[in-house]
């Protein structure tokens, strides 16, 4: 089986994208080619849409259930170990104040049920709380669930750092605007001093123009917030490349890259549509995120409880992602280069099987994509059920037309 290097050498991409002259309106236009062109004989191989064989080939690497060990490290490939296993932290906020002791518990099941295993939750205070926030890990256990604390204090940390539920202490949110990367190290110190076997914490914003790399390896993770829906200035299609600048940054000094994917809307402004919220996470998925923090559940203007099919994506999306778990963490990722910035496509190897993610990331044009695929593939194989299949296999290459926000995955076989 080749290997991703090969493949990229091996691979040529060639996009043709839609009319410019009317945005709004998707349009179809020819996709370029290169190399011999096929002939007019050549026949098309109907894309399988026999999922199951897929997902099986992905379940047979999956990891077992949340681990009970609480002692986390964070590899040097930025992957989260929570003792000698990977994991892939997929969670939710909670602005928990926003509520009360009930309404906390409650959203931690409510967010269990969608099949999340983290939940960044808020003391109400760092002592007065302590038993509340005992209860809430608890109940956490029992549902396979893992909590980062946030608002906490030294006796939070000696208090609860015992319990299996606790996966780390969220040390500064917008740190890159409200701390230096001096003093987020010297919280990161002070905190690991206490507690040396939970992962520490930091949220920022890295823009185009700023990576702010001085503030990587000053904690064992770093979120970036990418939440442009509704938000008066970039696209959606802004998370592929903030979120590839957070991985590249986060390499240099082993930190674990989380994405904080937006699912709330700004004062005055809407929520993600459901083909929004599924395109930003496939973008920090092929950017090679290794977790995702959606912002939020509830905040004092947002409750994730009155969006019925946002909650249906989003149990959607953590199935799908679970089945991923083993590639997202364990596999090589190759980006093979295309001629078109909309396009991205990613392939991932892990042992003798490949999968191949494609993405448009325009939110108004449908682009073609001819992909020239090396080796013996002979079976393009849809990995989702309930998703669009519009790839098929012909002479060797992998064609069709991307909707906007579109993602797609196949096996390559």
């Amino acid at each position: 089986m080749s290997k991703p290097a090969m493949l990229l050498c091996m691979m040529t991409l060639l996009l043709g994208a839609c009319s410019q002259n009317q945005p709004s309106v998707p349009r179809d236009t020819a996709a370029a080619t290169s190399g011999a062109a096929p002939d007019a004989g050549d026949s098309d191989t109907a894309t399988s849409t026999d999922t199951a064989t897929s997902q099986a080939e992905l379940q047979d690497l999956a990891v077992t259930p949340t681990p009970s060990s609480s002692s986390t490290a964070v590899r040097p490939d930025g992957t989260l170990m929570v003792g000698n296993q990977a994991f892939f932290p997929m969670g939710f906020y909670h602005v928990s104040w926003a509520g009360n002791a009930t309404r906390r518990m409650r959203d931690m099941n409510a967010i269990a049920d969608l099949g999340f295993n983290v939940m960044n939750a808020t003391m109400f205070d760092p002592q007065d709380d302590l038993d509340g926030y005992r209860t809430l890990l608890a109940s956490a256990r029992n549902r396979g669930m893992k909590l980062l604390v946030e608002d906490f204090n030294d006796v939070s940390i000696q208090s609860l750092k015992s319990d299996p539920a606790v996966l780390g202490w969220m040390i500064a949110d917008d740190c890159n605007r409200l701390v230096t990367p001096e003093a987020l190290q010297t919280r990161n110190q002070h905190v690991k001093a206490l507690d040396p076997d939970h992962l520490t914490y930091a949220s920022m914003a890295i823009s185009f123009s700023n990576s702010h790399a001085a503030y990587f390896g000053k904690s064992d993770a770093i979120g970036n917030q990418s939440y442009p829906v509704d938000d008066g200035g970039d696209p959606v299609s802004v998370v592929y490349p903030v979120m590839k600048q957070l991985v590249t940054e986060s390499r240099v000094n082993g930190t674990l890259p989380i994405a904080n994917l937006q699912s709330f809307r700004w004062p005055n402004g809407r929520y993600p549509t459901t083909r929004e919220l599924y395109s930003m996470t496939n973008q920090a998925l092929g950017a090679g995120v290794k977790g995702i923090l959606y912002y939020t559940y509830l905040d004092s203007t947002n409750d994730m409880n009155t969006q019925p099919l946002l909650r249906t994506e989003l149990k959607k999306i953590t199935g799908e992602v679970k089945l991923l778990a083993p590639l997202l963490m364990n596999g090589q990722k190759e980006e093979v280069p295309t001629t078109n910035g909309d396009v991205k496509v990613n392939v991932w190897t892990l042992g003798n099987l490949r999968y191949l993610q494609v993405l448009n990331l325009s939110d108004t044009n449908r682009h073609n994509l001819t992909l020239k695929l090396p080796g013996n593939t002979s079976t393009l194989a849809a990995v989702f059920s309930g998703r669009p299949v519009t790839m098929k296999l012909k002479s060797g290459s992998i064609t069709g037309a991307l909707d906007p926000l579109t993602a797609q995955w196949y096996a390559l076989r």
